[in-house]
């Protein structure tokens, strides 16, 4: 395993905890490749619940609306896009990177619905860099 993690380093990949996750995955069957690319980072997302619906908040600060794809297919709710990396303010050349955390590039998240959500209510909203989207329950 130890030698997998340095060939993953070594492949240039942007981030090993991804790549390690992506590999977890594909161990343990949970593999969402066909909603999502290999390549592709996850955002991070937090998810609740109440008496009449789901409701998630999904981190995609410095994106624009018209950057966010959120689609369901069929108990699967996929969000895809693409964040462009953050421009530098006027610098005099050259600029070195000395730490990048800020994920960029593509990016994708499937999250399996609870089987009582009712499809047809998806509802999203964008705002501070949070997308939240609430779906109801079935009755």
């Amino acid at each position: 395993m130890i030698n997998h993690m340095a060939q993953l380093a070594e492949e240039g990949h942007s981030s090993i905890a991804s790549q390690m996750g992506r590999w977890v995955d594909q161990v343990l069957g949970k593999s969402f490749h066909k909603y999502c690319p290999g390549e592709a980072w996850a955002p991070a997302v937090n998810l609740y619940e109440d008496a009449v619906s789901y409701l998630m908040v999904v981190d995609l600060a410095g994106l624009r609306t018209e950057d966010i794809d959120l689609r369901v297919d069929k108990n699967v709710l996929v969000l895809s896009g693409e964040r462009q990396t953050p421009a530098l303010p006027d610098t005099s050349p050259p600029v070195r990177v000395k730490l990048m955390e800020i994920d960029h590039g593509p990016f994708c998240r499937s999250i399996e619905l609870p089987a009582d959500a009712n499809l047809e209510t998806v509802q999203a909203c964008y705002r501070g860099g949070f997308l939240w989207i609430r779906v109801s329950k079935r009755s």
